[in-house]
């Protein structure tokens, strides 16, 4: 997958804090995964054996590390490539306009939300000993927040099929539904239990981290904000200025033409395509 931002720009040039440390924190780990027999071989390493999450050993044997060591090992290269390639490109996005403490607690509540449900559909089953290892269900979680804070941005799925942010979300998660029947070594729950996990996170979270603003919710705050200037600059519209009859009784003044143009430009091209200043002018509208 490769993103398009709504102008055609590449999506996950600049690497945030956060993505940064989890991207080093994970090839550390496979570095000594290999090294200890885990990793690029076909058996599990003592790291393996002792992080990965096993759903009898974590949830009835009270081992509650492995539902988040479980996140940073890797069954090969491709394995962690791929991660950490989706980890770098939509994760950094996201951090940028959330910030990195509400990026990182979302990534893990994803992370761990997936082991949870994963474990819970598995635990009396054959599968409840089975190890899983994996950053992919807090990956899973990160393409739901990319598919609802940037909806319209253009993303290329399997590297060749262009499609709406949103839609491909749609796209992933029936995929993984449908693949969990089949079973085999990928654990398409535990990546199901991602997205699940990081939507539950965003409808309770965000109308408090709105009141409090910062982070994630300064999406939020920003959208609260439009919301009010909206209505209370209803007055601007020409129908409106004109009482009904075709006369205008008030032209608009500079700052009220201003505010349509930039609600314009929210329509057509999303939140995130405001500048700096016309973020501070819907701000500074918003308070009157």
């Amino acid at each position: 997958m490769r993103g398009y931002g709504n102008r055609g720009g590449f999506a996950g040039a600049q690497v945030t804090s956060g993505v940064k440390g989890l991207v080093i924190a994970n090839l550390v780990v496979f570095v000594l995964q290999t090294l200890t027999g885990g990793g690029m071989g076909r058996s599990l390493g003592i790291i393996d054996v002792w992080a990965s999450f096993v759903p009898q050993l974590a949830i009835f044997d009270f081992q509650v590390w492995r539902f988040v060591t479980y996140m940073f090992l890797h069954g090969g290269f491709f394995h962690i490539l791929f991660n950490m390639f989706v980890l770098w490109m939509f994760g950094s996005q996201i951090e940028a306009l959330w910030g990195r403490r509400t990026f990182l607690t979302y990534y893990f509540v994803c992370g761990v939300g997936a082991a949870v449900i994963y474990g819970v559909f598995r635990l009396f089953g054959y599968e409840s000993m089975v190890p899983m290892m994996g950053a992919s269900g807090a990956i899973y979680g990160l393409l739901l927040a990319y598919g609802l804070t940037f909806p319209n941005n253009v993303i290329l799925v399997f590297m060749i099929l262009p499609m709406k942010a949103k839609y491909a979300v749609l796209l992933f998660g029936l995929i993984e539904l449908l693949s969990i029947p089949r079973g085999g070594s990928v654990a398409h729950l535990a990546h199901l239990g991602g997205m699940v996990a990081g939507f539950i996170f965003l409808q309770v979270t965000a109308p408090n981290i709105a009141r409090r603003g910062g982070g994630f919710v300064d999406d939020a705050t920003r959208r609260w904000r439009i919301f009010r200037a909206r209505n209370r600059m209803r007055v601007v519209r020409p129908d409106e200025r004109s009482g009904g009859n075709g006369k205008d009784k008030s032209p608009p003044s500079p700052g009220q033409k201003r505010i349509d143009i930039i609600l314009d430009k929210i329509s057509r091209e999303g939140l995130q395509s405001l500048t700096d200043e016309e973020q501070e002018i819907l701000r500074r509208a918003g308070k009157r």
